[in-house]
């Protein structure tokens, strides 16, 4: 089997831990990106496509697609669900994380601390963030400091999700959930840095959220243990609604607030642009493997793993 992706958003750290691990790789590239991943030794990897839904009509059976950020963004959780690729994770995980409905459902579920929700602009009474529905990577966000603002910046013709706005220190946790190894593993932690949200200096009060990179975060110890049992109570909240796992990389999004509360706003079911920080490894993969060890490797590491025990198919879940 060889290891897949799109020439998009953690590729690099994708294609090169599954190299590190000696599979083949295929990368789906489009041309006015081939140059660019060349130069990091990939040409014998690219498979030149116009558009990446395009691999939906591939021949992609020896081939297990990893999925990213990008990915469902350019093809959509809909053809996701609906294709026979060999995807690494959990198809109906991805549905659950494009609906802003069942994202709440499965976090409460979790029995993890989420912001206050607001079905109407009249019932807002805390300081909010309204977004978009089907907002991604930081646009269609914007933040209001009562209904008043809400309601003058919030469109009649577009449908929103209203939270609580809390204020405190963004935390965004990464995890691993191993079927070869039967356990849970904390991966690494990170902040985004976000545009002119995150600038000292500004002129206007429509802050963009638009997220421009990410920045290593090491952990106080006795938080990381708090982190540590959200990331397995997440894991059983999913598999109690669906009656499934959730194979490999999921990300917990969190903010700290000054009494140390620690509030789940959102989650990624796949590999983060965050775990991008942490090539070759990040303090708790190294404590864990004694060795360097990203994202991209581990996932291969795992997809190795499951080979040998004759437990592939398991991490192919509908």
């Amino acid at each position: 089997m060889k290891i897949g992706t799109i020439a998009s958003h953690s590729a690099l750290n994708i294609m090169s831990g599954a190299k590190s691990e000696g599979f083949q790789t295929v990368l789906y590239c489009q041309p006015k990106r081939r140059e660019f991943y060349e130069s990091f030794g990939l040409k014998d990897s690219i498979v030149e496509v116009q558009s990446f839904d395009e691999i939906l009509d591939m021949d992609t059976e020896d081939v297990i697609i990893i999925p990213h950020g990008s990915f469902v963004a350019y093809i959509g959780a809909e053809k996701i669900l609906q294709s026979d690729l060999n995807l690494y994770g959990n198809k109906e995980l991805l549905k659950w994380e494009e609906d802003r409905e069942l994202k709440s459902q499965l976090m409460k579920e979790s029995g993890l601390r989420v912001p206050k929700e607001f079905d109407s602009v009249d019932d807002i009474d805390t300081p909010v963030i309204v977004k978009t529905y089907g907002a991604a990577g930081g646009e269609g966000y914007f933040i209001a400091k009562d209904r008043d603002e809400a309601r003058n910046k919030m469109d009649p013709n577009m449908q929103y999700g209203i939270q609580q706005y809390v204020v405190g220190t963004k935390v965004f946790v990464t995890y691993f959930n191993s079927l070869s190894r039967e356990r849970i593993e904390v991966f690494g932690a990170d902040i985004r840095y976000e545009t002119d949200a995150d600038a000292n200096l500004r002129f206007d009060d429509r802050p963009s959220f638009v997220v421009i990179g990410n920045l290593p975060m090491v952990l106080r110890e006795s938080t990381l243990a708090t982190y540590f049992e959200m990331g397995r109570n997440f894991v059983s909240g999913f598999e109690e609604l669906t009656g499934e796992t959730i194979p490999g990389p999921f990300c917990i999004e969190t903010i700290i607030d000054k009494e140390q509360n620690i509030y789940t706003f959102e989650f990624s079911g796949r590999i983060v642009a965050g775990t991008n920080v942490w090539i070759p490894y990040s303090p708790y993969s190294y404590l864990q493997f004694g060795e360097e060890m990203w994202m991209g490797k581990r996932i291969a590491r795992e997809l190795k793993e499951l080979m040998e025990s004759g437990k592939l198919e398991s991490v192919f879940l509908p």
